[in-house]
């Protein structure tokens, strides 16, 4: 058991695949940071390839990567309370966990007490914060068990991108939150800017649990992910045509993509959404990682999109 000084916040966000969840750790992560504070962080990404952890700054950072799962269930979850074991070692200020957007927070409690065995006090759990999409939340709730129990499991209800909103949406959403976890703060922002996120107190003892009405969902088969990888020049414009072809048939598009002439972007397609930025990276190969819908068979579309719209070699695993 380690023994530690005053307890470092435990902080969790969590919320569905496009919710903003990095945007928002970023404000957080230039927050602490301002503040001279030593971050300690957790990217958990479904896929095999972890591009949200590219998105974040490092300088003052200590970055632990958990890919190909959600650290919730087995396939990771010992690996999870291993990382925050070995963070309580170090001379962190605070400690924030970015799940996957699968994931289901259902067996927190028992990790956490995993966690306490091996660190004891060390960690001051602060509360998960659950981001909802007002796109698609009402849609997903009623779909996919995952959605339902990050709003259910959660302490905070992030209502983002409410700019894209209008106020009978959002009224809706707020009143399917309430009947699902009748205790949880509901906060709304836009772009993920939330003031006073590491100091506002959350409610105690946890979200709504398990008394709540719910429909019944069918379970949920863990969705195949695909990774387009090229070695050749692509240009922003290029790569946006491509994920616009394939984002009706995905639940997320992301990646890398790398113009020789203009340096490395950041392309993003969820709902009917798709941007680029400019980014600072390196590296020889674009990445683009694709989760499709249940039951869409993406490989063949994929191929006569990128033939289409990119026009160079690449590589589909």
């Amino acid at each position: 058991m380690i023994d530690s000084g005053a307890p470092v916040p435990l902080f969790f966000i969590t919320g569905f695949l496009g919710s903003g969840k990095t945007t928002l750790l970023n404000h957080l992560l230039d927050e602490a940071s301002a503040r001279g504070q030593k971050i300690g962080v957790i990217i958990n990404e479904w896929g095999r390839v972890n591009i949200d952890a590219g998105l974040l700054p490092t300088q003052g950072i200590e970055i632990t990567e958990l890919n190909n799962g959600q650290v919730f269930c087995s396939c990771l979850s010992g690996n999870f309370v291993q990382a925050l074991a070995l963070f309580a070692e170090r001379p962190l200020d605070l400690v924030i966990v970015e799940t996957s957007g699968m994931a289901n927070p259902q067996p927190l409690k028992r990790l956490m007490a995993e966690l306490k065995d091996l660190t004891g006090l060390h960690y001051d759990y602060r509360g998960m914060t659950a981001l909802v999409d007002p796109e698609n939340f009402l849609e997903l709730v009623e779909d996919l068990t995952a959605v339902e129990e990050q709003v259910i499991g959660s302490q905070r209800i992030l209502i983002n991108k409410i700019d894209l909103a209008d106020q009978e949406t959002l009224g809706r959403i707020r009143q399917k939150i309430r009947a699902l976890n009748p205790t949880a703060e509901i906060v709304e922002a836009s772009y993920g800017q939330v003031d006073g996120f590491l100091e506002a107190p959350l409610p105690h003892g946890g979200g709504a649990g398990g008394m709540v009405m719910r429909k019944a969902k069918p379970p949920l088969v863990r969705p195949t992910h695909y990774v387009v990888s090229t070695t050749e020049s692509l240009t922003p414009e290029k790569a946006t045509a491509f994920v616009r072809e394939i984002l009706p048939g995905a639940l997320r598009v992301k990646g890398f993509i790398h113009d020789k002439d203009r340096g490395w972007f950041y392309v993003d397609g969820v709902n009917e959404r798709v941007e680029s930025r400019l980014l600072e990276a390196s590296g020889t190969e674009s990445k683009i990682v694709v989760i499709p819908k249940a039951g869409q068979d993406l490989e063949q579309k994929m191929a006569s999109a990128w033939a289409e719209k990119c026009g160079v070699p690449f590589s589909l695993s």
